[in-house]
């Protein structure tokens, strides 16, 4: 064996040594960039999102930042209680079936006892027997987004019309009750659920 080729193995190994360490350092530096590069472009991402105009174009908008939610929560919390209140309540004998199946999909357990309830007192069947009409007047609707889950007071009058005899009652309407947030479905736009709703109604005015 060649005495000079043996000398040359210690410097083999040490360009070995270093190749591997090169080769190392590479495989962790570029996932771990990647790593950094995606965390990063996730939260510009999180800021921004685009809309479809109705002239079929993309604009780019803001995200609501997280300190803001509750801000822009309130006018939703709102529409979402008028909502539930127009399409439970605000029905006839033609489409109290279909309207109260959209109240249902705003609220939880608590809507469905209440649909539960009129219907075992034959409230439903009194509207479709004797051709009723309601129709709820909004007075106020109040809500406190200091806690969560939210709560929330609504005002109204009711009045039961029926149209044949032109007789009309009218009834003081107050609910209570808390919203919770959940999953925003096309049923469901603002992602919110009425519990706990607690009505308390009083007939004021009965005239023919």
């Amino acid at each position: 064996m060649d005495l000079q080729s043996l000398k040359n193995i210690p410097t083999s190994f040490a360009i070995a040594k270093r190749a591997l360490l090169f080769c190392l350092i590479i495989t962790l530096v570029v996932p771990l960039s990647s790593l950094l590069w995606a965390y990063y472009a996730t939260l510009n991402i999180k800021n921004t999102a685009y809309v479809i105009t109705k002239d079929g174009q993309a604009a780019l908008i803001d995200i609501i930042k997280d300190n803001e939610i509750d801000t822009y929560r309130i006018p939703e919390i709102t529409h979402h209680i008028k909502m539930f209140h127009l399409a439970f309540w605000q029905i006839d004998q033609f489409n109290y079936e279909r309207n109260i199946n959209k109240a249902l999909y705003l609220s939880g357990d608590s809507g469905k006892k209440l649909y539960k309830t009129l219907e075992a007192n034959g409230h439903f069947a009194k509207i479709s027997t004797e051709n009723l009409t309601q129709k709820i007047e909004i007075d106020s609707i109040v809500v406190n987004d200091k806690t969560y889950p939210y709560q929330a007071n609504f005002y109204a009058k009711l009045r039961v019309l029926r149209t044949d005899q032109k007789i009309e009652s009218v009834n003081n309407f107050k609910a209570r009750f808390i919203l919770y947030n959940v999953a925003r479905t096309n049923e469901n736009p603002h992602g919110l659920l009425i519990e706990n709703y607690h009505l308390d109604l009083n007939p004021i005015i009965k005239k023919r």
